[in-house]
C-alpha cells in the first residue's frame, strides 16, 4: 500500500510535540462579539437615519415602537426578534412609551458585510430561555453576558442563506480582511497585507477592486473608523486613546476622517449615541 500524501502537522518542525493526521473536515471560523446588552424603558424614541458599524438585535417587551428603512415601516411587536445588519441607515420612533431589550454585536470581517435591511424572526423557545437568563443577570457581578451570546447565535443561525450570499469571498481576500481587522492598531502597509494574503500588491489591489469595489487601504480605513465608532459608543476611553487603538494616528486625524467619511465628529457621534 502506498503512503498517503495528504498529511499535515499542527506543530512547527523541531517541536517536541507530534500531531500528525489527515484533514477530514475544515470549517471556517466565526465570531460573536457582544458589545452591549441592555434593557431600556423609552418615553420618547426618535432616531433619524442612524447607521452604525455593528449589528442590532431588538426584542420589544411591549408594543409602541417602529423602525423605518427606505420608506418601509416595521412595527416592533412583542414575541419577535429584529436583526439589523451593520451600516443600515434606519429611523426609529414610538407612538407610546415602550420597553425593549437590545444587543449590539459584531460577527467579524465577513459577517459584518451583510446587506443592509431588517430581518424579523419569531421568538423560539431557545431565544426566550436566553432572554430569561439575561433578565436574571446581576450587572454588578456578571463578567460575561453568555445569555446575550446565545440569543444572538440562535437568531443569526436562523437568517436565510440569501443574507450571506454576498459573503462568499475569495479565500485570499478573506484572509486579508481578517489580517486587517486583527491588526488595526498597527501601521499596516499594502505590502504587509499582500504578503500575508500570498499576493503581490498589484494582485491584491485587483482582487479588492474586483470583489469589494474599493482599494485595500480604503477598506482598512473603514475598519478603523468602524472600530473607533464602536469604542465611542460602548466605552469611556478618551478620543486620543480611541484614535491610537484604532490605528488612526491621533485625535485630529480621527476627527478629519470621521467628518469626511461619516459626516460627524468623534465628540458629536459619542454625544448623539449616548445611552
Amino acid at each position: 500500500m502506498s503512503a498517503k500524501t495528504d498529511i499535515f502537522s499542527l506543530v512547527p518542525p523541531g517541536s517536541r510535540h507530534r500531531v500528525v493526521g489527515e484533514r477530514v473536515t475544515v470549517l471556517p471560523g466565526c465570531t460573536v462579539d457582544v458589545l452591549t446588552a441592555r434593557k431600556i424603558d423609552l418615553q420618547q424614541w426618535e432616531l433619524h437615519r442612524l447607521s452604525d458599524p455593528y449589528w442590532r438585535c431588538y426584542w420589544p417587551v411591549g408594543a409602541g415602537g417602529e423602525v423605518e428603512i427606505n420608506g418601509r415601516r416595521t412595527e416592533l411587536a412583542p414575541g419577535f426578534l429584529y436583526l439589523i445588519p451593520p451600516h443600515t441607515a434606519f429611523s426609529g420612533r414610538n407612538s407610546r412609551p415602550f420597553s425593549k431589550w437590545y444587543v449590539h454585536f459584531n460577527l467579524g470581517a465577513a459577517g459584518d458585510r451583510a446587506a443592509p435591511g431588517i430581518h424579523v424572526l419569531k421568538a423560539t423557545p431557545a431565544a426566550k430561555a436566553a432572554l430569561r437568563e439575561l433578565m436574571r443577570l446581576d450587572p454588578g457581578e456578571s463578567v460575561f453576558s453568555w445569555p446575550a451570546v446565545r440569543l444572538v447565535a440562535e437568531a443569526v443561525a436562523r437568517l436565510p442563506a440569501s443574507v450571506w450570499a454576498g459573503q462568499r469571498l475569495d479565500p485570499r481576500l478573506r484572509g486579508a480582511l481578517d489580517f486587517m481587522s486583527a491588526h488595526l492598531a498597527l501601521k499596516l502597509t499594502a505590502e504587509q497585507i499582500a504578503r500575508f494574503a500570498g499576493l503581490s500588491v498589484r494582485n491584491l489591489n485587483h482582487l479588492f477592486q474586483q470583489e469589494l469595489k474599493l482599494p485595500p487601504m480604503r477598506v482598512l480605513l473603514d475598519y478603523r473608523l468602524d472600530h473607533a465608532c464602536g469604542l465611542l459608543r460602548h466605552g469611556d476611553a478618551s478620543i486620543d486613546e480611541i484614535a491610537e487603538q484604532s490605528g488612526l494616528v491621533n485625535r485630529h486625524y480621527l476627527s478629519r476622517m470621521m467628518r469626511q467619511y461619516r459626516g460627524t465628529s468623534p465628540a458629536a457621534y459619542r454625544r448623539e449615541n449616548a445611552g
